[in-house]
């Protein structure tokens, strides 16, 4: 049986969008980090490590969670900006990060 053109356009699956896969690799990276406690070994995880490889665009995703409350986004904001606005006193301080990098991200002009 010989498949048209047509039929297998059809059976093509659209796109995930930025946000669907940063999602998808979200839920992914901390179902397998789960019961880490090493933060190395969680920050190091090659799922994180294809988060941060999205880059700038998923900035937005990141201060939107941490609105919601402390996460561990923190660290990968840091590494795709570069910037560090957590004052020496608070690193380690979850809770005070995630505030420092959501005046960041107002303070830059990021809308979540």
């Amino acid at each position: 049986m010989v498949t048209s053109a047509i039929e297998h356009t059809l059976s093509i699956q659209p796109l995930e969008s930025l946000e669907q896969r940063f999602r998808r690799l979200e839920a992914k990276w901390e179902a397998e980090t789960l019961f880490l406690s090493d933060s190395h070994r969680i920050i190091e995880h090659p799922t994180f490590q294809e988060i941060l490889s999205l880059g700038e665009a998923v900035i937005p995703f990141m201060l939107h969670d941490l609105e919601k409350g402390p996460r561990q986004w923190v660290w990968a904001l840091a590494r795709i900006t570069g910037a560090n606005p957590v004052p020496l006193a608070d690193g380690g301080n979850l809770r005070k990060m995630s505030e420092a990098w959501l005046r960041w991200g107002r303070e830059n002009g990021y809308q979540w």
